[in-house]
């Protein structure tokens, strides 16, 4: 007799049947419907990453290495070459090529997040709120799966931006001392060019200076960087950058400036300099001002195939549970364009 067969005639009804009324009940117990939702196994999502640096508008203007396992050597050539007369048919080869010899390091990295019944049904709303949605007719907008992977989206981006930004080794913060990111790794640097202004460092930002202050953190910015349209911006706190507005236009009462208005993060030239201002939280009341040329800045990120985005459904414990694992590291080149503010002791 077959296992269908006996089964029928152990519990009166088809296998299919069993099957169906168990998912049913499972979708009681849980109140949203996870038979969609795969078994317990990998359910790898290749676009993951991109989705995760969109989601940052700060990562998303670096410039990306993709399929960094462990470490790669960044290559960028700097060539200096003469210019000189030509005799006869000769030529002579005068000049230097330089490659670059900095290091992209990555970490495996890997953040989960699991929701029982009571705890779903009582976060879902939250949820929703964090990226941005909310529920049509007493209805989900989407499917459970897709609010909670842009969910798990969200938060891992802010928390990634962290990382690359305040990342420290040597941090109390178990979160940032999983690797250096770009503020230590740029004060770090003996070739950074700082920028030193006679404002002490008791005074800081004001709404009397701030403008000053970042005109003059503009003024020691390469000026190979500008003249050869390399793109740039300078990245302060919001705290800073409104000294900035403040004093800027308690000044020029006709030339008024207003950040733009269609970004999360505030964003505004900076006058008379056509260089743009973005606002970092992770510099907010920091008074630190640092000029990034982008293209010299990197994102390390792994090979999309090994990035793993899993929404699963454990039965066994009636839980859902949403976990990703990634590769992030970050790097620059060519310190020495790079510029940063320091005050007077």
């Amino acid at each position: 007799m077959s296992i269908k067969a006996q089964l029928k005639q152990k519990f009166g009804v088809e296998l299919d049947e069993m099957i169906e009324r168990f998912n049913q009940k499972k979708k009681d117990r849980f109140d949203y419907d996870n038979s969609a939702l795969p078994a317990w196994g990998d359910n790898t999502m290749p676009d993951f990453i991109t989705d995760l640096i969109e989601d940052s508008t700060f990562l998303s203007e670096l410039t990306l290495e993709e399929g960094v396992k462990g470490y790669r050597d960044i290559a960028l050539l700097n060539a200096d070459i003469t210019l000189q007369a030509k005799s006869g048919c000769t030529t002579t080869p005068d000049g230097s090529v330089v490659f670059t010899e900095a290091r992209l390091e990555t970490v495996l990295l890997q953040a989960g997040i699991e929701f029982c019944n009571e705890d779903l049904n009582g976060k879902i709303t939250q949820i929703l709120n964090v990226i941005g949605l909310k529920k049509q007719n007493g209805q989900l907008p989407a499917d459970l799966e897709s609010i909670l992977i842009a969910y798990l989206t969200r938060v891992i981006s802010k928390k990634a931006q962290n990382l690359v930004l305040s990342g420290d080794t040597l941090s109390g913060d178990a979160e940032l001392a999983l690797m250096d990111g770009l503020r230590k790794i740029i004060y770090a640097s003996a070739d950074v060019t700082v920028v030193t202004t006679l404002v002490t460092a008791a005074t800081g930002w004001t709404d009397t200076n701030g403008y000053d202050l970042a005109k003059e953190l503009y003024k020691g910015i390469d000026p190979e960087l500008l003249d050869n349209g390399i793109p740039i911006k300078m990245y302060m706190g919001r705290t800073e950058a409104l000294t900035v507005l403040e004093q800027w236009n308690q000044d020029n009462p006709y030339t008024q400036v207003s950040p733009d208005k269609n970004t999360t993060n505030m964003q505004f030239e900076l006058p008379l300099m056509g260089i743009m201002v973005e606002t970092l939280p992770q510099l907010n009341g920091t008074e630190e001002a640092i000029v990034m040329p982008l293209s010299l800045t990197f994102l390390g990120t792994d090979e999309m195939v090994d990035m793993d985005l899993e929404i699963k459904y454990d039965d066994y414990n009636d839980k859902l549970k949403a976990e990703a694992s990634f590769r992030l590291g970050t790097q620059i080149v060519w310190d020495k364009y790079f510029t940063r503010l320091e005050f007077t002791p």
